[in-house]
C-alpha cells in the first residue's frame, strides 16, 4: 500500500510539472515574441541567466543617477519601500503581473515587463534602454521571473 501511495504522489507531481511547463510554453512560444504586447512576457527569453540578472539589478553602473534597481526595490527586489512620496512594490511574482498596467508609465494601456525594465532604466537609473532581445534584458528578465 505504501508503494502505491508513493507511486501516486510521484504521478501527481509529474502531472503538475508537465501542466506548468505546458502553460509556460503556451504563453511565450518563441523568443521573437517574448515581451511583445501580443504575447505575455511571463517567461524569460532563451539564454537568460538569473545570476547575471541579479548582478545587473544590484549594479549602480547602469546609468548616471548612482542608483541601481535595488535602490527602489530592496533586498533583491523582494521588498518594497516608501520614498519621495511614492511606494514601490516587492517584485516577487512580477512575472504574473505583466503584461499589465504600470501607472507611472501608462495608466491606460498594458505594458510588458521588458518595457517596465526600460522605463526604470531610463527614468530612475538615468541610463540607456536595452533592446528587448539583448543579453542584458534576457538576463534581467530571467532574474525577475525567478522572484
Amino acid at each position: 500500500m505504501r508503494k502505491l501511495l508513493i507511486g501516486f504522489a510521484v504521478l501527481v507531481v509529474v502531472a503538475a510539472l508537465f501542466g506548468a511547463c505546458k502553460k509556460r510554453t503556451d504563453e511565450a512560444p518563441t523568443s521573437e515574441t517574448v515581451g511583445t504586447p501580443e504575447t505575455p512576457a511571463t517567461v524569460e527569453p532563451p539564454g537568460g541567466d538569473p545570476a547575471n540578472g541579479l548582478a545587473l539589478f544590484t549594479s549602480a553602473d547602469l546609468g548616471t543617477s548612482g542608483k541601481s534597481c535595488e535602490s527602489c526595490h530592496p533586498n533583491g527586489g523582494t521588498e518594497g519601500m516608501e520614498m519621495e512620496g511614492m511606494a514601490t512594490e516587492p517584485l516577487t511574482g512580477v512575472k504574473d503581473r505583466y503584461p499589465g498596467i504600470f501607472e507611472m508609465m501608462d495608466p491606460e494601456n498594458e505594458v510588458t515587463l521588458a518595457q517596465v525594465v526600460n522605463f526604470c532604466l531610463t527614468e530612475a537609473v538615468e541610463g540607456e534602454a536595452w533592446a528587448e532581445d539583448s543579453q542584458e534584458m534576457k538576463d534581467m528578465l530571467a532574474y525577475l521571473n525567478s522572484l
